[in-house]
């Protein structure tokens, strides 16, 4: 989402950030987040509207 789009998910790439749960593509991608949480986040909730009507 931080990407500006839906993925599947990689059922072991998920991390639990202030009590929410957040998924990944997969574990290479995980890693790539981890380096930059807030920021990711920050990005994924700006894009989550826009993506949502996309659909």
């Amino acid at each position: 989402m931080s990407q500006g789009y839906t993925a599947d998910i990689g059922p072991a790439a998920w991390k639990i950030v202030d009590g929410k749960f957040y998924l990944n593509y997969s574990r290479p991608v995980q890693r790539d987040w981890e380096k930059d949480i807030p920021g990711h986040i920050a990005k994924a909730d700006k894009n989550w509207p826009g993506v949502l009507e996309k659909k």
